[in-house]
């Protein structure tokens, strides 16, 4: 066998001289580790048999630590209780390192070969290793030694309380209470999920106590630890451990903050709620906060009278004298800077020569200033179709907004016109601007200012009358100025059989108003319509004649009457 230079490990114990068993015990622990070498000492691998291949198979089964855990944060050795299943490893590092992976038995130890039973259970980590390192330290004369936890063990847990299902959990032991209560919360099937928001709104998140089962108890507040992230507030689970959610009433014991914060809104007070508390459960000040003039209120016992101060948050430190404790029903509003700047802007569509959306300046912006930033109009653009459109609702209020509008009173006869044109106006209120006189003429009286979210739409030059309805050939017919309609509908090809003739209506492009033939001229763009007959049964006309038959009887009986009687 090839030897390098050598190595001398001394095993400490009483008396001078080291046995040989126990260097023996040092190279079958290198043996079982798998025959590495470090620096220039060389072990030989060896094929391990009876007693030696028990203990590797052991080694080797406990080193297969398996799928990582999911964690939200490093483990804090200070805050983590040791138990049962735990996967610790032990490293000792010389040459050779010698590694065990070793998993803390049912009774709470940790068996290291060649150091003995060492008891950790219900030990902070860091205690635990302070002690298993002690102990490594009486048999290794080596300076640097570790022990690591490589994988938190499984831990059953009970939830009760104001949660969806009541029961015992099986979590990790690096997961929190909050953790828990979303298991008992997890709905089985689609009924339950319907459930699961009205228990989450009944249940205390601020309120929860954690009994162990050495009978301490751990208060949990889920609310502020989003707010601090302190472990405290929502520990690690433990096995045994009892997962108590109380309900909650958010119309007595509450207080609010409003305004500039980043989460507004009503939270159930706890005793020792202060000032800053407050301020961390709403996340903070958000960017147009006024930090320095906040109104505190709070009302008197009876409720009849009420005490505001102004507070300087900007300077308060936390848990100083101006870090008021809270009461329930205290309110606190952050006021808010004044903002003027925003994302203002119109859509410019159509023949110009870069549509698209433009920048504007609050009530300073006018048409032709937009339509300039749109490159300007192309040689198609049609001004006379052309139309500026505005939505003075906001999509979200426009229910509302309808519903308001027919309390006026709206007769039978008109509701339903009406509800017709209210649609209309809640999704495109038109501005009249006369593009033509605007651009052409320079009408300045055109050139409104625009608003946030405004449209302008130029379409293009169309230079044709559109047919259809009862003609031969419906489609598109070449414009031509003062013709009639008889004219583009000579250009179809004429009348269907079934044309009603005297019902034919002109449609304007832009307002898409309907107009007789005789009182509209045509223009470009526009569209002619022509209906067709009616379909009637014989039985219409039966009924039409007998009612004309009888109101002609009624006419000559009068006729008659009224000759006898001058007679």
């Amino acid at each position: 066998m090839k030897t390098g230079k050598s190595h001398r490990v001394r095993l400490r114990r009483p008396g001078n001289d080291i046995p040989r068993h126990g260097i023996m015990l040092i190279c079958l622990g290198a043996l079982l580790l798998g025959g590495t070498t470090r620096g220039d000492a060389q072990v030989p691998s060896r094929k391990s048999s009876g007693a030696e291949s028990s203990v590797l198979e052991k080694l080797q089964s406990s080193r297969e630590v398996g799928p990582g855990v999911p964690l939200d944060a490093t483990v804090n050795p200070e805050k983590y209780y040791v138990g049962p299943s735990d996967i610790l490893s032990v490293n000792v590092w010389m040459s050779p390192a010698v590694e065990y992976r070793l998993e803390v038995t049912p009774e709470g130890t940790v068996i290291v070969p060649t150091v003995g039973e060492i008891r950790v259970a219900d030990m902070l980590l860091s205690e635990a290793k302070d002690k298993i390192l002690a102990a490594v330290r009486q048999r290794y004369l080596a300076d640097n030694s570790s022990v690591t936890l490589l994988k938190p063990r499984a831990v059953i847990v009970s939830v009760r309380g104001e949660v969806l299902h009541e029961g015992e959990y099986t979590l990790y032991a690096t997961e929190r209470a909050d953790q828990a209560i979303r298991k008992a919360n997890t709905a089985a099937d689609p009924d339950e999920t319907r459930k699961v928001g009205e228990v989450i709104r009944k249940m205390s998140l601020r309120r929860i106590i954690i009994r162990n089962r050495n009978g301490s108890q751990t208060h949990v507040d889920l609310v502020k630890y989003l707010a601090t992230k302190e472990d405290e507030l929502n520990p690690f689970l433990r096995e045994g451990d009892i997962v108590i959610v109380p309900g909650k009433d958010l119309t007595k014991n509450v207080f609010g903050i409003y305004g500039e914060v980043n989460l507004p809104g009503r939270y159930e007070f706890v005793a020792g709620d202060r000032l800053s508390d407050a301020v961390s459960m709403g996340q903070g000040l958000n960017r147009q906060a006024r930090g320095d003039s906040v109104e505190f209120s709070r009302l008197s016992v009876d409720g009849r009278s009420m005490d505001i101060r102004t507070v300087n948050l900007s300077a308060l430190v936390p848990g100083s004298g101006d870090d008021l404790p809270l009461m329930p029903g205290d309110r606190i509003v952050v006021r808010g800077a004044t903002e003027l700047r925003a994302d203002y802007r119109v859509h410019v569509e159509g023949e110009v020569l870069f549509p698209g959306t433009y920048p504007i300046t609050r009530d300073r912006t006018t048409v032709t200033e937009a339509v300039r930033q749109a490159g300007g109009l192309t040689e198609f653009a049609a001004l006379g179709s052309a139309e500026l459109n505005r939505r003075s609702v906001l999509p979200q209020d426009v229910e509302l907004d309808r519903l308001m509008s027919l309390r006026g009173g709206v007769s039978q006869e008109d509701s339903l016109d009406y509800i017709h044109e209210t649609d209309l106006r809640l999704r495109k209120e038109i501005v009249n601007v006369d593009f033509v006189r605007l651009f052409t003429q320079g009408d300045s009286l055109q050139d409104v200012y625009l608003q946030d979210e405004d449209v302008i739409r130029v379409p293009s030059v169309k230079r044709t009358i559109y047919v259809f309805g009862q003609i031969v050939s419906p489609g598109h017919i070449p414009y031509i100025q003062g013709e009639t309609p008889e004219y583009y509908i000579r250009k179809t090809g004429g009348f269907t059989d079934r044309a009603r003739q005297s019902d034919i209506r002109i449609i304007k492009s832009k307002t898409k108003q309907w107009l007789a033939a005789d009182d509209a001229e045509i223009e470009e763009g526009d569209y002619l319509w022509v209906p067709k007959e009616p379909d009637r049964p014989f039985s219409y006309y039966i009924t039409t004649a007998s009612q004309a038959a009888g109101i002609l009887s009624v006419i000559i009986g009068m006729a008659a009457v009224i000759i006898s009687v001058s007679k």
